[in-house]
């Protein structure tokens, strides 16, 4: 829960030290004597492994060990708002700090006005604080201004505070500037930072994660699952390592790898409703369908009832009972998510797209036109059923869709990538070429994925409209 990088403390020996002195003692029901910035390190750890409950008790015996000190009451607060958002609790729990003037508190009472949607309010109330700092502090409270703003995606902020610091060489400093570069795009110069940072710090796995993530961003695949091996050549059990291989292996469509590399991060992190859905979806790939069901239940047991990911796991959920043939079930686990849904409508369609895949067209046929009618003939929706039903095999029937659809909404400029693989199947050349020239200028990815098969590979997207001319000899 710190703003900067803990993982590579946790794998240190002082703190491997410090927590078997503390296990051994709680073990033999003793009392051990530790200063609060120690024991509010051990709840933080087993708070990273899932173990709230521990983690807690361990920062309210620290909080009645020592009452009015910053960390445990930091800690306390940081969970109040990042939790369960509670920014009440939060400011009971600040104003519980006895020094005022600890730069953590300064964090803190930003932090809280972040999470407020007040950020802009947090920049001027650190700005003064900075304007009250001594000097020997004031390079490294821009860098943790700069670490505080990242956190929360307030790239700009960031960025002003990190070239305030003069502190260029420290180590905290390019730690935070790498963060900012590969937020903005700049994945070059993170990872100049991070591979510099490597060389002082080689065994350090925060510094390889780091570089893998930003090698993932920018799709160096194989690059990223090397900087991962390495973190895990370190430490074997390091989650975070586990979870980028994984990614990294899933994106590169080594669904089986990635499988193992999942389940090992789960075992790591066995909370994370993440993992489990993750699991599930490799499953449903490699076509082990019970497995991928029963990885789905396991998810959304650990979800909170306002988990993000429910909706997603739903529908995997159903997928993979309508390829096992159990339609109904499927059709009720689809119930789940429409009670979380937002726009019924899309929910309407991928109803739809279950049942005319499992070969119910009429039923199928009710919820597409419901779909149709709910949303006022959205070209959206028209569109995204034209598609489900081209992938099912009924390219006459898309293709009407498609004409219908361009015919009401000329302004419309998605979808033209499947109008345009109709239009190839059905041999109607002239169409085809307008509407691949529209697919190339408007979604030149959809067009690789709906018509890359009838290119050869070392054709660019970019050619393909004259490639084309030459082969239907309209050049």
């Amino acid at each position: 829960m710190s703003y900067n990088f803990s993982e590579d403390y946790f794998e240190s020996n002082e703190f491997k030290n410090t927590l078997k002195r503390f296990e051994d003692a709680d073990k033999n029901g003793e009392e051990i004597i530790l200063d609060s910035e120690e024991f509010v390190d051990i709840a933080e750890y087993y708070y990273n492994l899932g173990k709230v409950e521990t983690a807690v008790e361990i920062i309210d015996r620290t909080i009645d060990l020592y009452p009015g000190a910053a960390a445990p009451l930091l800690f306390k607060a940081r969970m109040a708002l990042l939790d369960y958002n509670d920014i009440d609790k939060a400011n009971y729990y600040a104003d519980l700090i006895e020094d005022k003037t600890d730069l953590e508190y300064f964090y803190l009472k930003a932090e809280i006005m972040i999470v407020d949607g007040k950020a802009d309010e947090a920049d001027e109330y650190l700005e003064e604080r900075f304007n009250e700092i001594d000097d020997d502090e004031i390079d490294f409270f821009a860098i943790d201004t700069a670490a505080l703003f990242i956190d929360y995606n307030k790239v700009d902020k960031a960025e002003k505070w990190i070239n305030r610091s003069e502190a260029t060489d420290a180590v905290e400093y390019k730690e935070q500037y790498a963060r900012i570069m590969m937020e903005i795009g700049e994945y070059e110069k993170s990872q100049t930072l991070f591979n510099e940072l490597i060389d002082k710090n080689p065994y350090s796995t925060k510094y390889w994660n780091s570089l893998a993530s930003s090698q993932f961003l920018c799709n160096n695949l194989e690059d990223a699952i090397q900087s991962c091996e390495f973190a895990l050549a370190i430490n074997p059990e390091n989650a975070t390592a586990l979870l980028n291989k994984a990614n990294g292996l899933y994106n590169l469509g080594n669904y089986k790898e990635a499988l193992k590399y999942y389940t090992r991060y789960c075992s790591q992190c066995p909370n994370d409703e993440n993992g489990e859905t993750l699991i599930g979806f490799c499953n449903m790939l490699l076509e082990d369908y019970v497995n991928a069901i029963k990885h789905f239940q396991i998810a959304e047991n650990l979800s909170s009832p306002d988990s993000p990911m429910l909706s997603d796991i739903y529908k995997d959920w159903a997928f993979a009972l309508c390829r096992l043939n159990r339609i109904d079930e499927s059709m009720a686990i689809l119930d789940k998510a429409e009670a979380l849904a937002t726009d019924k409508n899309d929910l309407l369609v991928y109803r739809g797209s279950l049942l005319l895949g499992s070969g119910r067209f009429f039923e199928s046929k009710k919820y597409f036109l419901t779909a149709i009618r709910d949303s006022k003939f959205s070209p959206t929706i028209v569109m995204k059923i034209a598609i489900v039903i081209y992938e099912s095999g009924n390219v006459e029937i898309a293709y009407k869709m498609f004409q219908m659809l361009y015919k009401r909404h000329p302004e419309c400029n998605s979808g033209y990538p499947f109008y345009a693989a109709c239009c190839y199947s059905l041999k109607k050349e002239d169409e085809f070429l307008e509407c691949l020239k529209k697919a190339i200028e408007h979604s030149p990815e959809e067009t690789k994925i709906a018509l890359g098969k009838i290119f050869p590979d070392n054709v660019d997207i970019s050619n393909y409209y004259q490639y084309m001319l030459k082969k239907l000899g309209k050049a």
